[in-house]
């Protein structure tokens, strides 16, 4: 709706333009009128108009000053300008404000209107290119945010990419040839974790020295690297400087939400396929930290036996990678090795070999119990624990693609059978996680069958269903669009009318009127 304000001394002139633009325009604007400059001072921040017909000659603070004063705090309201006056001073006045407008009183209906349509098209236009330009800018933030997450998973998986440090680089508009990682180690059940880490992401950002990378949150365990060139590798004075800012983002969390959260930071390094090494590193300290000590962050020392595992955890850790690799999710399972080969590091070579191999057996057995065919286990055999974690992080990876390549080959019933379960339930509110249960699968599993097989998100399908069911109940038109909108699964008629649109590229209720013409 175009909301416009009307300035004039005299009620006759205010009731006249008021009349012409309402038999116009009918309830397409809304208007609201004031008697001098002062008055429509004092009204401008409640109402926030696009548009406002401001008289010149006006007594106490006129029409120039009036302007003047309501474009500092609102400078995109269009102003059309009237007088009596035929002077060139007035318009000079004026158009140094950025007015554009100046029509003669008592205007006649046709110039009222035609300079009312100039300035709305121009207004629109200018929405419509603020949006183009917005949309552009959420693209580009979207790919700078995909740029960064395969960064992320390049060094948790320690993985070779195609692209050289330098080029990560030129792509992410920043150094990533020097870095060091903290992990944030959340308190156990908590209803806020989203917001915790919301919070967490914005705090590094811009209170942290250096470019922040941060990464996805793995149940109580948040990862982030920071990059910057004054860095230098095993930084001593890296302590120094970030602990006043620990203690203070500590501070500030524990006052926001009334808990406490551990870092663990690790060594700087200065190359790429380093930086892994900070990760485990900060992993492995954060670890060892509780909500409820004095102090909830350290920074790892090597050799420090603090810092070592207990040995007590070491088969919780083994069931950790476990059930990562039955569920599908490699990323967590290959940094959930990574741990656990730190945590048996104090073992022996041959029961540090014979931990693997039971781990992996394990695992290997679970997935063909769950249908996964898999060649004969083989054995890992090496001289040195060195020598047994790179071939037990390389059976990691042949095993994913294997358990990708016959998941891709054979889940596509499974797909087909989510997929019947959305269909039969998209009225309600739905979660990744119930539909993932129906199929005896996990969330994670579901949302990469998705993305392999469809092309699509599991929300995007829930959306496309729910949409397109919306369209055939429009062909009812005993049914409104609220109760269309409750009908297919949307609580809130406002995003419903925007998801909508978004897809279908126009209105509901645009949609309806050409469906029914």
């Amino acid at each position: 709706m175009l909301k416009i304000m009307i300035v004039d001394d005299e009620q006759l002139e205010r009731d006249a333009i008021e009349m012409m633009i309402t038999r116009e325009y009918g309830d397409k604007v809304k208007i609201v009128k004031a008697k001098n400059g002062r008055e429509a001072i004092s009204f401008v921040g409640e109402f926030q108009p696009h548009i406002v017909f401001m008289d010149i000659k006006m007594p106490g603070i006129d029409g120039v000053k009036a302007v003047r004063t309501i474009k500092l705090n609102h400078p995109n309201i269009r102003f059309i300008m009237l007088s009596a006056f035929d002077t060139f001073n007035y318009a000079r006045d004026v158009m140094q404000q950025g007015v554009k407008e100046y029509l003669l009183k008592p205007g006649r209906k046709s110039e009222i209107l035609a300079a009312l349509s100039r300035v709305s098209k121009e207004l629109e236009i200018e929405r419509e290119e603020a949006a183009k330009k917005n949309h552009v800018q959420a693209q580009l933030a979207k790919a700078v945010h995909l740029l960064e997450g395969e960064w992320m998973n390049a060094i948790l998986m320690n993985q070779v990419t195609e692209f050289s440090p330098a080029e990560w680089s030129e792509l992410l508009g920043f150094q990533t040839t020097a870095g060091y990682a903290l992990v944030f180690k959340f308190p156990n059940k908590q209803d806020r974790f989203n917001e915790m880490v919301q919070w967490i992401k914005k705090k590094v950002k811009s209170a942290l020295p250096g470019e922040a990378l941060i990464g996805v949150r793995d149940e109580y365990y948040l990862p982030c690297f920071l990059f910057s060139d004054s860095l230098q590798e095993k930084d001593k004075r890296l302590k120094a400087k970030l602990l006043p800012m620990l203690r203070n983002l500590l501070y500030e969390f524990n006052q926001y939400f009334g808990v406490a959260v551990c870092i663990g930071v690790g060594r700087p390094y200065k190359e790429a396929e380093q930086f892994v090494a900070s990760y485990r590193e900060a992993l492995h300290t954060v670890r060892d930290l509780d909500v409820e000590q004095d102090v909830t962050y350290a920074f790892y020392h090597e050799g420090k036996s603090a810092n070592v595992p207990r040995h007590d955890r070491t088969q919780e850790q083994e069931s950790i990678v476990i059930n990562a690799i039955n569920n599908g999710d490699f990323t967590r399972a290959m940094k959930e090795l990574d741990v656990y080969v730190e945590m048996i590091a104090v073992e022996p070579t041959s029961t540090y070999v014979q931990k693997l191999n039971e781990l992996f057996l394990v695992a290997e057995r679970i997935l063909q119990n769950n249908g996964i065919v898999l060649s004969s286990y083989a054995y890992i055999r090496a001289e040195n624990e060195y020598e047994a974690s790179s071939l037990a992080r390389e059976k990691l990876r042949k095993l994913s693609v294997h358990v990708h390549e016959w998941r891709a080959l054979h889940g596509g019933d499974r797909l087909e059978q989510v997929k019947q379960y959305i269909r039969a339930h998209f009225h309600k509110q739905l979660t990744l996680e119930e539909a993932a249960e129906h199929v005896e699968l996990s969330p994670y599993y579901v949302s990469k069958l998705f993305k392999d097989k469809s092309g699509m998100t599991f929300i995007d399908y829930v959306t496309e269903v729910r949409i397109g069911e919306a369209k055939r109940e429009m062909l009812d038109a005993s049914k409104s669009l609220k109760e269309i909108c409750f009908n297919v699964g949307y609580k809130d008629p406002n995003y419903f009318s925007r998801v909508f649109k978004r897809k279908a590229g126009l209105s509901p209720s645009q949609y309806r009127e050409k469906l029914l013409v």
